[in-house]
């Protein structure tokens, strides 16, 4: 047995997985980061095409960014 082989079978087949949300809890989209057309246009959220959540990657129009964004204010509000 070689020692990249006996690194792998301590440490499992090297394969990290992607952290996973629990089904049993939501995501709450803390972090939402915008896409753009054109380059020019880039950082100002008005222009902003889609936001994409950093922690689920779920996708969202920009009317939709805004209710999630209003939602997390309330949250952070109780």
């Amino acid at each position: 047995m070689g020692v990249l082989s006996r690194v792998r079978s301590m440490f499992g087949s090297g394969k990290s997985a992607a952290p996973a949300i629990p089904d049993d809890h939501e995501c709450l989209h803390g972090t939402l980061m915008g896409r753009w057309e054109r380059p020019a246009d880039m950082g100002d959220d008005s222009k902003a095409t889609a936001f994409i959540c950093s922690a689920c990657n779920e996708s969202f129009s920009p009317q939709e960014a805004t209710e999630v964004r209003r939602r997390a204010v309330e949250r952070l509000r109780l």
